[in-house]
């Protein structure tokens, strides 16, 4: 594999979260209080050791005395915090009571998710057969809950683990399966993720074309949509790019690219192994184009900074390249110490691919040694090979394995059912056998006992519906008269009072004049109240046009007494002979209350009283542009408590919607 593969590989780690939230557990605190741990325990601008100690503090926080869904969901989002920072000692420990919470609830989300994190944990230390084990059970358990966003990272995980044993067919096959998924999601940063992946693929297949294709598409995407962090990938999408062509043999293109992504403007010299890697190939470009005016000097430069960083990959190469920058300028001892470094690295990093690389670059640069390094090499070739057939051939009863034992499971599960089923049937009839058997011996005995009971119970029941009938009526009477005392007689004597109150201010003729008015009214209430007496307060709305009458009136009525500027809005083709006069009682108690409450809290310029016939529904909204309220306090007045009642009484809905210093908005809808 070669170095900007495993580049983009590391960054991918650092760039990419993939899991899901949900519900709640102990005090919102405590809860915020996590949550926010966990949010700096995956922020990559901090330093691992920072990361480290929030995400500590975030576990120290959970309530393993629970297990809930949150509960859960954070055990989950700290062990894949560990998976990120390869703290694998506290992702051992985490994961194990991640696991056990979810068995016990049969959680199978967050089983998945743990058969993710572990085949992270063995992709990671390269232990590639466990991790395709893993991420293989994973897939499982998310196609069971057909969880579409965890299978399209199954699939891509898989992959790359594919990829890393050379299985380049296999590992294709799953990432276009990843594909899929993220473009039904539209998760944009996952694609271009994934396209990268495909691109470097296809390049160690030596399929170029293919390769730079599906780069230049990822790079298209990554610039013409909002990505998170995409200026940075960007970077490695332009140094795969120059690797594609490198290996296509266009070395001028190739060297194009790789300037292109070390003048990025996101380009960091900090990071060392990209900074070594795009150094050490801008100088094989310029070596093979006879660009030789910074050279040997750039090759040393990569040298120096891969050892820096103690990336042996990128020393490998370094040496390789300086072999041959020597070789071509026929310094052949140079050629073979150099050679002859690059061969010790590659024994030391005991990967087939660098020591086979190492014998041929001593082979061709000492021809004393060239026939032993070609034997070596031939026997490292095929144990190569014999050693990818066997891992080819794990890797598939690895997959037959699981779903023999998925198929075995299921199978069991069924037999279980099935037996349990039968059993539970059997005794089921026996029962019943036993009950007949009893119930027949004695029928005679009960027979009379059973009459004689029954007669007593529709006594009884009679005399409690009676009862109850007579606390129902008692108790719906004393809410009516509290109602219309409130809403009726003490909103208007409120209103009197208010207007009459200017006579402690004033006493001349006008304001005299336009009081006695209102003295008048109390007559009016008078007369109301006697209403309530007779219980005839329904009966002043049955006449055809006298509601509206009424509630113009009204309207009149506050325009003239209070600050506010009343405006009604009632749709016309509303038919209110068919309407019951209890709504439109209601209606009217409703419109008294609300005003009474914006005449003297809300300092409103205008209001609103809109009323509307939508099919079977009466709706009614009242709207004041005043200073409005909380919420949270509205159930604490009568007034409102009231509203609420009435509305239930008529199996309506009421909904209250308040800014502060902005307005108020009261919705109504009643069925008719």
């Amino acid at each position: 594999m070669t170095n900007p593969i495993k580049l983009f590989y590391c960054v991918l780690l650092a760039l990419l979260v993939g899991c899901n939230q949900n519900k709640t557990v102990t005090t919102k605190s405590n809860n915020d209080s996590i949550k926010k741990y966990l949010d700096l325990a995956s922020n990559d601008t901090l330093s691992n050791s920072q990361r480290n100690q929030c995400n500590k503090k975030a576990f120290s926080r959970i309530d393993l005395s629970k297990n809930d869904t949150l509960i859960r969901f954070y055990l989950s989002e700290t062990s894949y915090n560990y998976l990120m920072l390869r703290n694998w000692g506290e992702l051992k420990r985490i994961s194990k009571i991640h696991l056990q919470k979810s068995i016990e609830q049969k959680d199978t989300l967050n089983i998945a998710r743990y058969y993710r994190y572990q085949g992270g944990y063995y992709k990671n230390n390269q232990i590639f057969d466990s991790a395709f084990y893993c991420y293989s059970k994973s897939e499982k358990f998310y196609k069971k809950i057909k969880n579409i966003n965890g299978l399209g990272d199954v699939f891509w995980n898989k992959g790359q683990v594919l990829h890393n044993i050379n299985d380049f067919s296999g590992a294709e096959l799953e990432y276009k399966r990843a594909i899929i998924i993220f473009n039904k999601t539209g998760n944009m940063n996952k694609i271009v993720s994934v396209l990268v992946s495909i691109g470097i693929n296809y390049n160690e297949m030596f399929e170029c074309n293919k390769a730079i294709n599906t780069l230049k598409k990822a790079l298209e995407i990554a610039k013409n949509n909002n990505i998170e962090k995409a200026k940075i990938l960007e970077v490695y999408i332009l140094s795969n790019l120059g690797s594609a062509y490198f290996t296509k043999g266009d070395v001028k293109q190739a060297l194009f690219y790789y300037e292109k992504a070390k003048k990025h403007k996101e380009f960091n010299e900090n990071d060392i192994i990209l900074h070594s890697s795009i150094f050490s190939y801008i100088a094989s470009c310029k070596m093979i184009l006879n660009q030789n005016d910074s050279l040997p000097k750039l090759f040393f430069d990569a040298l120096l900074l891969s050892k820096k960083c103690n990336n042996l990959n990128a020393s490998f190469y370094s040496f390789i390249d300086l072999s041959n920058f020597y070789l071509k300028k026929k310094d052949t001892i140079k050629a073979q110490k150099f050679a002859e470094k690059a061969l010790i690295i590659g024994r030391e990093s005991k990967m087939p691919y660098y020591v086979m690389n190492g014998l041929k670059q001593v082979g061709i640069v000492n021809k004393e040694k060239a026939a032993k390094c070609i034997i070596e090499f031939d026997k490292r070739v095929d144990s190569l090979l014999n050693n990818e057939r066997k891992e080819r051939s794990k890797f598939i009863k690895i997959q037959l394995e699981t779903n023999e034992i998925e198929q075995e499971k299921e199978q069991a599960i069924k037999q279980k059912w099935l037996i349990s089923g039968i059993l539970a049937f059997v005794l089921l009839i026996g029962l019943l056998l036993f009950i007949i058997a009893k119930q027949r011996s004695k029928q005679k005995e009960f027979l009379l006992l059973q009459s004689h009971q029954k007669a007593n119970e529709e006594i009884y029941q009679l005399m409690l519906a009676q009862k109850t009938t007579e606390e129902t009526a008692r108790q719906t009477e004393k809410k009516r008269i509290a109602l219309e005392l409130h809403d009726g007689i003490m909103n208007k004597l409120a209103g009197t009072r208010m207007n009459l109150f200017v006579l402690s201010k004033k006493t001349d003729k006008a304001t005299i004049e336009k009081c006695l008015k209102h003295i008048a009214d109390i007559q009016t209430i008078e007369k109301e109240i006697r209403n309530i007496a007779h219980d005839l307060n329904q009966d002043v709305f049955k006449e055809v046009n006298s509601f509206v009458s009424i509630i113009k009136d009204f309207i009149d009525e506050q325009n003239e007494t209070s600050k506010s500027k009343y405006v009604l809005e009632i749709h016309q083709e509303i038919n209110w002979i068919v309407i019951s006069s209890e709504i439109k009682m209601n209606l009217y108690r409703i419109i008294q209350e609300a005003s009474n409450n914006i005449n003297k809290y809300s300092k409103a310029k205008k209001v609103v009283v809109s009323i509307i016939q939508d099919g079977n529904t009466i709706c009614m909204s009242i709207t004041d542009d005043g200073i409005g309220f909380d919420t949270k306090t509205i159930n604490e007045g009568i007034g409102i408590q009231n509203m609420q009642q009435r509305i239930k009484s008529l199996h309506g809905k009421i909904n209250i919607n308040s800014i502060q210093k902005n307005s108020t908005c009261i919705n109504i809808s009643i069925p008719i």
